[in-house]
């Protein structure tokens, strides 16, 4: 994986899609926002492709940005064959409210090329909390 993403190329048949998404204030000591979320990921390609690591950039009302990297999609490094989706279900948690939250995938084709996805936004309403 790389925080160089402008060296990757794009791999543009790797469909990324919002499932759902909200944020929970959770009253402790200090305050602590969750973001819950699904998504989807689908191989609208042609060849198999090997999901590796992904990369969230996360953004907080006070300023705040985080960029987290981390080897494998949830735990797994799932191989999509054309046509295939994989599933997978997650949190982040913040200190303040966030404001955007962005998430990129690395993966390899079946030549062993790596590539990044294209960035999956979540959209505003996404972080509207009670």
């Amino acid at each position: 994986m790389s925080t160089d993403t402008q060296s990757l190329p794009v791999y543009a048949p790797l469909e990324l899609r919002l499932v759902m998404s909200g944020v929970q204030a959770m009253r402790r000591p200090r305050p602590v926002y969750r973001s819950l979320f699904r998504i989807s990921i689908c191989n609208a390609g042609n060849c198999p492709v090997q999901l590796r690591g992904r990369k969230w950039t996360l953004r907080e009302r006070n300023g705040n940005t985080r960029i987290v990297e981390a080897a494998g999609i949830f735990n797994e490094a799932p191989v999509l064959t054309p046509g295939a989706v994989f599933s997978c279900s997650g949190t982040q948690e913040f200190e303040t409210p966030p404001v955007a939250m962005e998430l990129r995938l690395f993966g390899t084709d079946e030549l062993g090329r790596p590539f990044i996805s294209e960035p999956l936004r979540f959209p505003r309403s996404c972080f509207q909390y009670k």
